[in-house]
């Protein structure tokens, strides 16, 4: 049984996705075994499109397609090259500073403040100015129990698709 889970959850007025996420190449052992890391080019980016990539394999600047449902756990999600259609891009990742598990709720509260702080460098616009969204992976219990502590950050644009990077977009 998976005991590793990571929350994908979703702050208000944000982007219409939230997931609970399990597996990491890491915490592979709490896996279903089926997802995998994503093939990688010399740059160190997704060069093939994966149907399950495993989620805790997800880096800063990978891009993903939607795979889920709010509050779904899963330990896999679809990942392309940016330079393909996608729904969301990873684009920041921090670590929580905690000795014990904080909770889910903890945890998301300071994601959101992370995701929000880390938008506006990220993008070259405020999240009030931007027509663009965020959500994010948060470590739960299980995972946290095998060593989870990051909050990785996702952008997106709610009203369809983007090929190609949000890095710099000011939208």
């Amino acid at each position: 049984m998976n005991t590793a889970r990571r929350l994908l959850a979703l702050p208000a007025a944000a982007l219409t996705v939230a997931l609970l996420a399990t597996g990491c190449s890491a915490l592979n052992a709490f896996s279903g075994g089926g997802a995998a890391a994503p093939v990688r080019d010399e740059s160190g980016a997704i060069a093939e499109s994966n149907a399950s990539t495993d989620v805790f394999a997800i880096r800063v600047g990978d891009c993903m397609l939607d795979s889920g449902t709010a509050d779904t756990e899963v330990t896999e999600t679809p990942t392309v090259p940016c330079s393909e259609a996608h729904d969301l891009e990873a684009y920041h990742a921090q670590d929580i500073d905690a000795d014990e598990f904080p909770g889910v709720e903890a945890a998301q509260t300071e994601a959101e403040q992370v995701c929000y702080d880390a938008f506006a460098p990220f993008v070259g616009i405020s999240y009030e100015e931007s027509v663009l969204g965020f959500n994010y992976y948060v470590p739960t219990q299980g995972s946290w129990d095998a060593g989870d502590r990051e909050i990785l950050c996702l952008i997106g644009d709610p009203q369809g698709q983007v090929t190609g990077t949000l890095a710099g977009a000011a939208r």
